[in-house]
């Protein structure tokens, strides 16, 4: 099983990326890559791909599909165009994207800037995880599915936060797993939607996901809402409105809970004191209150029990505690 991220720097002309192979209309450059992508591969059948372009080129290539997964991907930023069977592919940012096309040749355009979240299972591995669910997605038997799920605030966070753990080194392979399973299970109900999040506008939805990355860059130093509006060039109250209309909280609450959870992540490793201080908390008590109000249990008590759980054998414990 790899949890670790590989960059792969990928030229024009010709490569060979899980199984689909890329042919480029543009000639290589010595040294030129178009994109960088990291994979990840939580478990068999499973894979995790999140692809960024070089901030300088456009990339343009036709793509024969010879592998057999079903993707769910969310592009990030920037454009993406794409074409198959004379069907035209544009997703929006932050949109949701449901695909299953072995064999099939596509055309496709990704702008310099594009950041795209890619998830991909093969059928046994899908059928394993959806149960009945597997149905909603289409006739896999068929061998050509392409569904679009409208952009939805919890898909856009499960997307993001499967970014941000295949990006980061040593994520542990559990955190990974549930992810994943975030990210596939907003993609299934966003079958269900109809399109409600859609009304925030393209442009101003590219700010606020630029906004939020801002927002999570630093969790020990947050940007004050004023600097946050100005950076992405909106102002406070569309900044407020857009990120309880995108992301389903406003911007302070979205950015505790993410700093809770990398509270969590860190009291594995660090004491509580440690850990509040890494996150920026001068008053201890102050993170304390913080992290009870997000979990129910003090930050002591986390560690407490992280540090038995991970000591103590789950037969041992369960065989400790039936004795007592």
């Amino acid at each position: 099983m790899v949890t670790q991220p590989v960059e792969l720097a990928t030229p024009l002309r010709t490569s060979k990326l899980l199984g689909g192979e890329h042919l480029a209309d543009q000639p290589e450059a010595e040294g030129h890559c178009a994109f960088k992508a990291a994979l990840v591969e939580p478990r068999p059948g499973m894979v995790v791909g999140l692809y960024n372009g070089n901030g300088r080129d456009a990339l343009q290539v036709d793509l024969l599909n010879d592998s057999c997964y079903v993707h769910f991907s969310c592009l990030l930023c920037g454009t993406s165009r794409g074409r198959v069977r004379g069907i035209s592919i544009a997703p929006r940012v932050g949109e949701g994207h449901i695909g299953y096309a072995p064999g099939e040749r596509f055309s496709v355009w990704y702008s310099p800037d594009y950041r795209h979240l890619e998830l991909m299972l093969t059928p046994e591995a899908l059928g394993e995880l959806v149960g009945d669910e597997f149905e909603r997605i289409g006739d896999i038997e068929s061998g050509f599915i392409m569904r679009a799920t409208p952009p939805g605030s919890r898909t856009i966070d499960a997307a993001m936060r499967l970014a941000q753990r295949v990006e980061t080194p040593g994520t542990s392979p559990l955190l990974l797993h549930a992810a994943v399973l975030e990210f596939l299970g907003w993609h299934l109900e966003g079958l269900n939607r109809n399109g409600v999040q859609g009304a925030v506008p393209l442009r101003e939805r590219k700010r606020l996901l630029a906004a939020r990355e801002r927002l999570l860059e630093d969790l020990s130093a947050p940007p004050t809402i004023a600097e946050l509006a100005m950076e992405v060039g909106l102002n406070q109250l569309k900044l407020k409105r857009g990120f309880r209309s995108l992301f389903g909280m406003g911007v302070y609450s979205l950015f505790q809970r993410h700093r809770m959870e990398r509270a969590r992540e860190l009291l594995y490793h660090y004491n509580v004191t440690e850990t509040a201080l890494m996150l920026g908390y001068s008053n201890i008590s102050h993170f304390s209150t913080a992290f009870r109000k997000q979990f129910g249990v003090l930050p002591g008590e986390a560690r407490k029990n992280t540090l038995i759980s991970v000591q103590c054998p789950s037969h041992l414990s369960s065989g400790i505690s039936g004795s007592a």
